[in-house]
């Protein structure tokens, strides 16, 4: 099998290259010849700082009006054909399809006859849907041949929009379980004992309204009220953060809650290492990429069912606690429910949370990714409709 698929050559197309997709990508470079396209490669939605190497070729657009915009659509027309004469792939995965770089890709590729492969994380929930723009997305879904997606809810958001079921791999959304497993049990290693005696949760997100910090710290207060004793550990950034600060200093014990920037990942494992419980909040939240760190890092989650990945990670009382986002009351009694839950039984629930991760690996993306590619291959689609709605979508200059 390997033999057969070391001759596809596949080309991947995302905003930036980071920490995480890099994992995967490692994964995947192990059974394909992948060539990977940074759209965006300026943008700073999050800024990582890591050390890039050459396993993989990688290419950038240029001519960006700013970090998170595309280029201009002839100068965007160029650079694509000049990429894909040069890469001559088999495959073109887009990470989505709402861009214009994306939907100039699917034109130049349907001309060339090259499939496409979709990924995507969005789930019918997300945000309110209408039945035009639904309706736009379905046609343009026609011009893909296969789908890689985060999980079940975004499995479904693509089969209720007339992707074909047998046509969907996954996993997407997986990071390397084992450098965060193993960054946590270095940190709990050589825990100082001032931490030992300052359990705390933890909390890992931007700062923006979809992470819901002001109904974390709502029922965090609560907790507080009700004599709950660890604190608060916050990490992120983002445009609510005075608003964040504002309601920490309203709180009945306001020292007990700390905030840290946002962190590059050798350090993340760190932090997890030192914290007792994770917690995520999220109003809304296509996966929660998170919550699979905290879990290889050996962490009970506490996880909001508006995230993705509550459905296809958390059992209730097995792999960690899930509960209603809008409901104070509800989030602050799990807060007690881990801080009062036995070791032996935190243990079991560790264990069943990791094991839970064992589908959600790099090395599962790279089966999925290769599922998805014999797809695209065997089973190529091209559509007129799917063409005129890209060409529509891209038409602005």
């Amino acid at each position: 099998m390997e033999n057969s698929l070391s001759l596809k050559s596949v080309f991947i197309a995302l905003h930036r290259i980071g920490p995480y997709h890099h994992a995967r990508f490692l994964a995947a470079a192990q059974h394909l010849h992948l060539q990977v396209l940074e759209t965006r490669h300026l943008s700073e939605e999050y800024p990582w700082r890591w050390h890039r190497d050459n396993i993989y070729p990688t290419y950038r657009f240029s001519g960006h009006p700013s970090p998170d915009d595309d280029p201009p659509r002839a100068h965007l027309d160029r650079q694509i054909n000049d990429l894909l004469a040069v890469a001559s792939p088999s495959v073109v995965v887009t990470v989505g399809w709402a861009d214009r770089s994306y939907q100039r890709l699917l034109l130049a590729c349907h001309t060339r006859r090259i499939p496409l492969v979709i990924v995507s994380d969005s789930r019918q929930g997300d945000e309110p849907r209408t039945g035009v723009k639904e309706w736009i997305k379905g046609q343009l879904l026609q011009g893909y041949s296969a789908a890689l997606v985060a999980g079940s809810e975004s499995r479904a958001y693509l089969n209720q929009l007339g992707f074909p079921p047998g046509a969907v791999a996954e996993p997407w959304d997986v990071v390397n379980n084992a450098v965060f497993q193993a960054a946590a049990d270095t940190a709990q290693s050589h825990r100082p004992p001032a931490l030992e005696a300052s359990p705390h949760f933890l909390c890992v997100s931007r700062f923006v309204a979809k992470k819901n910090h002001a109904g974390l710290l709502a029922a965090y207060a609560t907790y507080q009220s009700q004599g709950g004793r660890w604190g608060l550990r916050l990490i992120g950034a983002g445009p609510l953060e005075p608003c964040i600060r504002r309601q920490i200093a309203q709180l009945p014990e306001p020292k007990r809650v700390q905030l840290l920037p946002f962190c590059q990942l050798e350090e993340l494992g760190r932090l997890y290492g030192q914290a007792s419980a994770f917690v995520l909040a999220s109003s809304t939240d296509q996966w929660g990429l998170v919550v699979n760190e905290a879990m290889a890092a050996g962490l009970p989650c506490l996880v909001s069912s508006a995230c993705g990945c509550a459905v296809d990670l958390i059992e209730h009382n097995r792999t960690g606690w899930c509960f209603d986002p809008s409901t104070t009351q509800a989030m602050a009694e799990l807060m007690h429910t881990a801080e009062r839950q036995p070791p032996a039984q935190r243990d079991v629930m560790v264990a069943a949370a990791r094991q839970r991760l064992e589908a959600f690996t790099p090395l599962a993306f790279a089966q999925g990714l290769l599922a998805a590619v014999d797809q695209a291959i065997s089973q190529p689609r091209f559509s007129r409709r799917a063409a005129l709605a890209a060409r529509l979508l891209s038409r602005r200059p």
